[in-house]
Parts: C-alpha cells; sequence; structure tokens
C-alpha cells in the first residue's frame, strides 16, 4: 500500500485515498460525500487496498461501478469549481452528488435506468493511464482529479492546466469534455467553455 492508492475503509463502508502511510497508519482522503471528516487516520490492517485498474479494465469496473468522483479546481476562481459523487444507494441505484466551489456536497438526483446507462457509457472511453501521475499544480488555472470505483478495482487520475493554455483539453484526460458535457445533461449547472470545465450556478459559497 501506498500513497494514492485506492481502498476500502470498513470504518466507514466507503472509500477512500492514501495520503500517507507512516509506521503501519494510513491518512486517508475519504472518498464519500457524506463523511464529516476529510481523511481519516486509519491502522494499515483496517484498509482493503482495491486492485489498480487500467483504461483496459474499463468495462469490466464500470459494469459493475461502485463510485464516480470528479473534483475540478479553478486556481483562484474557487466558485467556479465543482465536485460530483456517483454511488449506489441501498436499491442499487446510481445517486447523484454535487457541491460547487466551496459548498458542501448535497444530493441532487436518482438515476433512471436511461440516466445511469448513458452515464456508464461516457465512462467507457476515459483516457486515464496517462495520468495516473498528473502534473504540477497551477494556481491561475485548472485542475481535475477522477477516481472510479468497481468490480474490486479502482482508478485515479488528475491533470492540470494553466490558464493562459490556448487548448483547454491540453490539461485534460482524453473524454473528460464528453464527461462533463453529459453531466450537464443530467441538469447539472457545469459546462465545457474554450478554457476548460465551469460550475454555472449561483456563487458556490
Amino acid at each position: 500500500m501506498q500513497r494514492d492508492s485506492l481502498v476500502h475503509v470498513a470504518a466507514t463502508g466507503g472509500y477512500g485515498s492514501v495520503f500517507e502511510v507512516q509506521n503501519g497508519v494510513c491518512e486517508v482522503g475519504l472518498l464519500d460525500p457524506m463523511a464529516e471528516e476529510y481523511s481519516l487516520m486509519v491502522p494499515q490492517t483496517a484498509l482493503e487496498e482495491l486492485d489498480p485498474a487500467t483504461d483496459a479494465d474499463r468495462r469490466e469496473l464500470v459494469g459493475r461501478l461502485a463510485l464516480l468522483h470528479l473534483r475540478v479546481t479553478r486556481g483562484l476562481l474557487a466558485r467556479d469549481g465543482f465536485e460530483l459523487y456517483v454511488g449506489r444507494n441501498e436499491d442499487d441505484a446510481f445517486e447523484l452528488w454535487f457541491a460547487q466551489g466551496l459548498a458542501r456536497t448535497q444530493r441532487v438526483a436518482t438515476l433512471d435506468a436511461d440516466a445511469a446507462a448513458n452515464l456508464t457509457e461516457v465512462l467507457l472511453p476515459l483516457g486515464l493511464d496517462a495520468w495516473e501521475d498528473g502534473g504540477a499544480p497551477c494556481l491561475d488555472g485548472w485542475g481535475w482529479s477522477l477516481e472510479l470505483v468497481g468490480a474490486g478495482m479502482g482508478q485515479a487520475a488528475y491533470g492540470t492546466a494553466p490558464a493562459a493554455c490556448a487548448d483547454a483539453d491540453a490539461g485534460a484526460c482524453e473524454g473528460l469534455r464528453d464527461l462533463v458535457t453529459a453531466l450537464a445533461g443530467l441538469g447539472l449547472p457545469v459546462e465545457w467553455c474554450p478554457d476548460g470545465p465551469h460550475a454555472t450556478g449561483g456563487d458556490g459559497a
């Protein structure tokens, strides 16, 4: 187990990303829209590491999707960033959670079968392998991070683009634009602009 490993956290029943491992104890960032804490200190023995997935595993992973987490940051323009989760409820239906800017994530919809199928379909072509190690953060630009969990596997990627970059796709993985467009089609206040993805509703305070 190492930094950025995706894990199942027995204490919460959810998932997380390992921030640090030291003397058998891990700091884990929680990937849970209902979590009260941003991270937990957890004994390594209380974590189940997910098998690392690649793009080649995507169809199997998405076929048993347990979690999608996407965060977009906009540097100093915090209100233009957003965060969303898709996970399964007790009825095995997908629930969509969303937050703009610095607001707390809230449940906004339960997806019907057609919406769920459309969303999982747009996840298939995401090109995450090349973005496993991300890049240097850009204070005045925008960044993204994405985690997928399913079928006992996990895949994570992230990237950044400077504000002066003329090509918004240059800092994004293949398929991210289509994912944001699909999310807008589900009614979320997001859009892909010439300088990358933005939240579009309210002030996000």
